[in-house]
């Protein structure tokens, strides 16, 4: 039985391993297939729905589901993409300009645009897990990441913590990158926003209650 147990435990394990591994290839695929401006985004989003439902259990094929995703959102997921890039590019013109200047109350809103910045690279992570969620308009995902990131601060603390693992992974293992950095990342954001909405709903419940 424990032999077994063991066996299962290596198969679910290997065949994960293969999944994030041929998922993180197609990222790749299909990112330089849209000329990686134009393709960044919706491969971003197939990734991201595509491993929702592994996470969900469910065993879709991974190429045809991963070009359902791409296909399907390849439009709005740009419109989505270009409003991340557009607040990113001020948000850096900002921290750049405030860098060239020397003065105490350019220091205060240089630190305080890097915690701005931090905050808004972890609504970005929201937003794309709330996109392949929930069927909502491109403001309300936007809207309900920011208040996911201000309420739940451990769910926020895992991807950061996750993205530095990963971080320091790819630097020291060579060759890890190619096959396994995006994917893992998508899944350290998809686990960490699960995370959140599980705190959300057992606060509703107590509430409730």
């Amino acid at each position: 039985m424990q032999l077994g147990s063991f066996s299962n435990a290596v198969y679910t394990f290997c065949d994960w391993v293969s999944r994030l591994a041929y998922i993180n290839l197609l990222w790749i695929l299909f990112t330089l297939s849209g000329f990686v401006v134009f393709g960044f985004f919706p491969a971003t989003i197939a990734m991201l729905a595509t491993l929702r439902q592994f996470i969900r259990k469910n065993h879709p094929p991974v190429f045809q589901t991963f070009w359902h995703y791409y296909k399907k959102e390849f439009l709005n997921s740009n419109k989505l993409g270009l409003i991340i890039a557009a607040i990113g590019f001020i948000l850096f013109v900002n921290i750049r300009f405030l860098q060239s200047t020397s003065n105490n109350m350019s220091s205060f809103l240089f630190y305080s645009s890097i915690i701005m910045s931090c905050i808004y690279f972890l609504i970005i992570c929201y937003t794309l897990a709330s996109y392949v969620e929930v069927d909502q308009p491109l403001g309300v995902h936007i809207k309900n990441a920011l208040l996911i990131t201000i309420s739940n601060p451990i769910p926020s603390l895992f991807i950061i913590f996750g993205f530095a693992a990963v971080y320091f992974a790819v630097t020291y293992l060579s060759g890890i990158g190619f096959f396994f950095s995006v994917s893992i990342l998508g899944l350290v954001v998809l686990s960490s926003a699960n995370l959140a909405y599980k705190k959300i709903l057992s606060k509703q419940e107590k509430l409730i209650i």
